[in-house]
């Protein structure tokens, strides 16, 4: 690795103005003030003072500043980056102008140092400057790099995916040999017309364009950091002749090798002669950094100080977190699974439960006996008689569960159900009046009628068979009447927000839109990059509340405005394999959430409520890194509590926080719901989610600090109050961390699960407090992700 190379470099940039362009180098804006339009493609971006926006290598693009700008350009070392990170297939998504993330708010930080330290001469500054550029790459990989081979929730054939790997890495082993398709469709048992057809379909490009698209990579290097002749660099690189590289290099960047050399060379001479920056410009920079520093200031992660007045009512607590997705509504039919659901509805409030698969052949249709409704009645009838609404999807939803996002397993395919438009009509139409019939019109204006975005029913079009479905189910239902709730279509957060531009103008223009809107929301974003769709895992603490206003601005532009707006389903990962599930990280991820979410949307259905929707062959231990809040065996995990304890706080909000929830019932009871949440780590974004061990979990989260919670409530009534604190974390209340002390056994007897279930519970403290000058202080020392509830009652005297 050549180490006289810098990985990062900056430049302060003022009324910056730069002709279309590309080169290898990947580059990052940072405006500190004015304006600043970068147009990407086809694509342009308006910056504001702090936005950051990061163009990836050899994309076009154009940069114009207006007179008010001031900013820096940060130039990435690609090459040198790609070896660090062992992958020559890196690709950014870093851009505030149209993204939301909570990572945003620490690379500003470090971008700030690092401008500061410009203005630093002492001895050790290159050092440190240095440790900041590594530093910000860090947070840059770890939250906004792209895999090319990370297709997110694709669940087609991973062997596409498997021959690109072999292709692309055949081309790099070799590109500086004389290969050819011949030679690779040889190696791959291929025919060559089969590969060239393969290759531009899933490249873009063809077989020699990608070639020398890889040499060409190699030799920008060589023209930049070496005094090699041209002739040198194109056989070191591949190309049979001088001839052939300065031809395949005019092609892509319209000027000749020795051109583009000289320019870079002109260019460094300028930089060398490049002067420090005028005083008047130097303490314009100076000012802004103070401003910033000043501005965040931010606290100590390890002590939180809250203080809040008893007297102002700042929200009202919603019920927007009562719901669970339960899947095949048929799963119900099971008295394990109803009694598992029942003992969440008790416990945890539960108001809606969503299933699909309702119209399933195997239990409602068949051709030669039609319709028989038994079955669903019985599964709606539970539901009624434990106090639960239905949620119903009304589509053929598969039944999956899933070890990573790239490998799947249909464990109900003879339940995917997908009805010709003629027999959906009919059903459709049976289905609505029995139940009219059953349940009564005043009933079903209390439940939920959804239907899915199946990709086979193509949304994106304006003649879309989606569209005659849905208004089909939705002038059904609104012919008994008008408040009969009917919606969809469970688009992906981050993975389909970008279509929704597409498909919100289609809805918006047709007569009938739905009466709310669904999303499923499972921490994953997309990219689309040349027609291709990428994905990686996104790591953001507040992903869920960032991504929903990325969507709520995309109806707003597109005019699409729908009365409510639903979260479907949700957790941090699709995987049903993923020992973080049930971990104290889960509890801790569920209550922030259902904090930070309250008062966001309408409703949002926890995925998913039983460990049982996911049974198979290899659940033969007591946990299997499923998500539902109940394990198989019927205990209870730390995410189970973190919906008791929502469930537990009182009407009226008091304060809301990174860290907690603070309610009172106005009568002098006050509960605080709280948690020490640890957003996930680097490793985790690189890790498949069904290769975490769970001897390692504390090395997937950013750090294992505990918090000090001190909260100060004023104007509370002075005498005696009885403090009851319920906590869940390692020491208690962790099935997970039970079964370790088990040696996480398999096949273990009634009694040892037995001794789990009475075990898995909250710990509990309980202690008096005398309040005197109506102040009620409380302090809560939380490990990490540890989730806690506290109870404060008056106690009044005889």
């Amino acid at each position: 690795m050549d180490t006289t190379r810098k990985l990062m470099q900056f430049h302060f940039i003022a009324q910056a103005e730069t002709a279309t362009h590309y080169h290898q180098n990947p580059e990052m804006f940072y405006v500190l003030r004015g304006n600043l339009d970068i147009k990407i493609d086809d694509k342009m971006y308006k910056m504001q003072s702090g936005d950051i926006v990061l163009i990836n290598a050899n994309k076009r693009h154009t940069v114009i500043g207006n007179e008010e700008l001031l900013g820096a350009r940060f130039e990435i070392d690609f090459h040198l980056l790609a070896e660090y990170m062992g992958s020559m297939q890196l690709l950014f998504w870093c851009n505030t102008v149209a993204d939301r993330n909570h990572a945003y708010s620490n690379l500003r930080r470090l971008l700030d140092r690092i401008l500061t330290r410009y203005f630093e001469k002492d001895d050790k500054s290159a050092l440190y400057l240095n440790a900041l550029y590594f530093e910000t790459l860090y947070v840059l990989t770890s939250n906004f790099l792209v895999k090319a081979d990370d297709v997110r929730l694709n669940l087609e054939d991973s062997q596409d995916r498997m021959r690109i790997r072999q292709i692309q890495n055949y081309v790099q082993a070799n590109y500086q040999s004389q290969i050819s398709l011949n030679d690779l469709a040889d190696r791959l048992y291929l025919s060559n017309a089969y590969l060239s057809k393969y290759i531009k379909k899933n490249l873009g490009m063809t077989f020699m364009e990608y070639l020398n698209n890889v040499r060409l990579f190699h030799a920008v290097d060589e023209l930049m950091y070496s005094d090699k002749n041209l002739t040198h660099i194109a056989y070191d690189n591949g190309f049979p002749t001088s001839a052939s590289f300065t031809k395949a290099f005019r092609e892509i960047y319209n000027e000749s090798p020795s051109e583009y050399r000289k320019k870079i060379q002109d260019e460094k001479e300028k930089d060398e002669k490049e002067k420090m920056l005028q005083q008047e410009e130097e303490q314009r920079i100076l000012e802004y950094l103070k401003f910033r520093a000043h501005k965040e200031n931010p606290q100590s992660t390890r002590k939180k100080e809250y203080i809040i007045n008893a007297g102002n009512v700042k929200d009202t607590l919603t019920d927007c977190s009562k719901a669970i997705s339960i899947g095949d509504g048929y799963l119900l039919l099971q008295s394990e699974a109803q009694h598992q659901v029942e003992k969440i509805q008790k416990q945890t409030g539960v108001k809606y439960a969503r299933i699909w698969n309702i119209l399933s052949r195997e239990y409602c249709f068949s051709e030669k006996e039609g319709y028989n409704f038994r079955r669903l009645d019985q599964v709606l009838d539970f539901l009624l008689d434990h106090h639960m609404k239905p949620y119903l999807e009304v589509g053929s939803k598969p039944s999956l569960f899933m070890y990573t996002p790239e490998r799947s397993i249909n464990i109900e395919k003879s339940k995917m159900d997908s009805y010709d438009f003629k027999t959906f009509s009919e059903i459709i139409r049976e289905l609505c009046v029995h139940l009219v019939n059953r349940y009564g019109v005043e009933e079903l204006e209390t439940w939920y009628f959804e239907y899915w975005n199946d990709p086979s029913l193509n949304i994106t079009e304006p003649d879309g068979e989606y569209y005659q479905r849905f208004d089909l189910l939705y002038q059904t239902m609104k012919n008994y009447s008008e408040e009969i709730s009917v919606g969809g279509a469970g688009f992906i957060l981050g993975y389909e927000t970008l279509v929704c531009k597409k498909i919100f103008p289609i809805w918006k223009a047709r007569e009938i839109h739905p009466d709310f809107l669904s999303v499923c929301s499972f921490q994953y974003i997309a990219l689309v990059e040349e027609g291709g769709r990428l994905g990686r895992k996104s790591i953001d603490s507040e992903y869920m509340l960032n991504q929903i206003e990325i969507m709520k601005n995309v109806m707003e532009e597109t005019g699409f405005q729908i009365p409510e707006f639903h979260i479907d389903e949700w957790n941090f990962t699709i995987s049903n394999r993923n020992v973080l599930n049930d971990s104290c990280e889960q509890g801790a991820y569920i209550l922030k959430n259902c904090i930070e979410m309250n008062g966001a949307v309408d409703m949002m259905a926890y995925w998913h409520a039983l460990d049982l929707y996911s049974d198979y062959y290899d659940t033969d231990t007591v946990l299997n890194g499923d998500s539902g809040l109940i394990s198989r065996d019927g205990i209870c995990k730390p995410s189970f509590y973190a919906f008791q304890f929502m469930n537990r706080l009182l009407p009226k909000v008091l304060e809301k926080n990174d860290h907690a929830i603070v309610t009172t019932n106005g009568r002098n009871r006050y509960v605080i719901a709280c948690h020490n949440y640890k957003s996930l780590s680097s490793r985790y974004v690189f890790t498949d989610e069904d290769e975490i061990q769970l001897e390692d979990i504390e090395q997937y989260v950013e750090d294992i600090d505990p918090i000090k919670l001190n909260f100060t409530i004023q104007n509370v009534k002075d005498g005696k109050y009885l403090v009851k604190i319920y906590r869940v974390n390692r020491e208690c209340g962790s099935v997970q961390d039970l079964w370790k002390n088990l040696d996480y056994s398999k096949g273990l007897m009634r009694d040892e699960v037995d001794y789990l279930k009475s075990s898995a519970i909250p710990g509990i403290e309980m202690k008096t407090i005398e309040v005197e000058n109506g102040e009620l202080c409380l302090t809560n020392n939380l490990e990490m992700q540890e989730i806690r509830l506290i109870d404060v009652q008056y106690r009044y005297d005889v």
